[in-house]
């Protein structure tokens, strides 16, 4: 498994190559990088920009690990308006251009939000209805992924949606395409579930890993805390990485010291030998 970084981790205004020459630096081996609404790299982003971050990349010495684009928050598949599930498949389909000139195998999508993370007793949808609306935009969207060579990779985030490892195992079968994944991120469940049982649940349909910690007793977005300080038991859940043969890259997502959260990680990945 390579160690990766996700580009929030960098402060505003880091360009991708200045980026990448650091994150070199610090020992890890690939580089997230994130289309947002500004900036270097956005929906718009033209494709010979593109490549040449791309390479910008490659050339420090790092793989391009997947792309992530926190804009699936607010134009989504389940959003009650038709507008806005339009505006997210036109996103989709816009960021799995900008992954392929990228380089990258994979797109980090949020597939839906039952109540966003912020405002969680503010309902936007039912359940069952977010359920039905994702999978229909995620079926459509398999061969848009396809065509571009780009698995989109289903986050499990806290929108109070795919609660379940196995409502998510469900959802990704029932799209049945290869190009239509898991991306798990192993804070986001501390709140609800073990990450190991999900990743036991999950197996082989996990295309991408987000590392983050979670302090189970704070209970809210202040529970975040460093690698190796919240309640994560690291050894279980690389044990079961290692069991359904995980051999990607884990990203870590989140702000810190790049050597020290190199560091972190190289004694996650020492816990369970290989």
């Amino acid at each position: 498994m390579k160690k990766g970084v996700n580009g929030w981790t960098f402060p505003a205004g880091t360009t991708w190559a200045a980026a990448a020459k650091a994150a070199r630096a610090a020992g890890f081996e690939a580089l997230e990088p994130t289309i947002g609404p500004d900036g270097e790299l956005t929906v718009t982003t033209d494709e010979a920009t593109c490549r040449r971050i791309g390479n910008e990349i490659r050339d420090a010495g790092l793989v391009v690990a997947s792309v992530a684009c926190g804009l699936f928050w607010e134009t989504h598949y389940t959003s009650p308006d038709p507008t806005v599930r339009e505006g997210a498949h036109d996103l989709t389909v816009g960021c799995l251009d900008r992954a392929k000139w990228l380089g990258a195998p994979a797109l980090l999508v949020v597939p839906g939000v039952v109540a966003h993370f912020e405002r969680p007793r503010r309902p936007v949808i039912g359940y069952a209805e977010a359920l039905k609306l994702a999978y229909d935009a995620l079926q459509t969207l398999s061969f848009e992924a396809e065509a571009r060579g780009v698995v989109i990779a289903v986050e499990n985030v806290w929108n109070q949606f795919l609660l379940s490892p196995v409502e998510f195992r469900e959802l990704i079968d029932r799209v049945n395409s290869p190009w239509v994944r898991v991306y798990f991120d192993v804070g986001n469940v501390l709140k609800f579930g073990f990450p190991q049982d999900w990743i036991q649940t999950l197996g082989s349909r996990i295309q991408c890993v987000h590392l983050k910690d979670f302090r189970i007793e704070v209970g809210n977005i202040n529970g975040f805390c460093p690698l190796g300080e919240g309640d994560a038991d690291w050894p279980a859940i690389l044990a079961a990485l290692r069991r359904h043969n995980y051999d990607g890259v884990l990203t870590y997502e989140g702000p810190g010291d790049l050597a020290d959260i190199s560091r972190r990680i190289d004694r996650i990945l020492a816990s369970v030998p290989e």
